[in-house]
């Protein structure tokens, strides 16, 4: 399968901020209280994603990549498991107030190795193909 090079560059992006999202969620249940601003900081770090993939999105770069299906379910997968867990760990902290820190230092953790794996992922098809 053929696809831009340039909308990989953008899911390349999208599991980095992915990542920092994950540490998000670990970083506010111990520091929020001491450092509020560090909201702040995220919230610019996921703008200044989304400029960075929307300008890069709009580079005009005719390459193309062959991606093979395998990769393409991977991610696919990949994108499924961190949303599902998102959704776990905004439920489950919502209705166990009291688990909220355990809860959220593990999905937080499941949230960070999946965008690795997807970060590691996108490294081998951007530098291969």
């Amino acid at each position: 399968m053929n696809l831009p090079r340039k909308s990989l560059m953008v899911q390349f992006i999208l599991f980095i901020v992915f990542f920092f999202m994950g540490a998000n969620i670990i970083g506010n249940l111990f520091l929020a209280e001491k450092y509020p601003w560090i909201t702040y900081i995220v919230l610019a770090l996921l703008v200044i994603g989304t400029i960075i993939g929307f300008l890069n999105y709009r580079k005009n770069d005719p390459r193309m990549v062959v991606i093979t299906e395998v990769e393409v379910n991977l991610l696919k997968y990949l994108l499924y498991g961190y949303f599902i867990t998102y959704i776990i760990n905004m439920f489950a902290s919502s209705f166990v107030p009291s688990a909220r820190v355990p809860i959220g230092v593990i999905t937080g953790i499941i949230l960070m190795i999946i965008a690795g794996f997807g970060i590691i992922i996108q490294i081998r098809i951007l530098r291969t193909k």
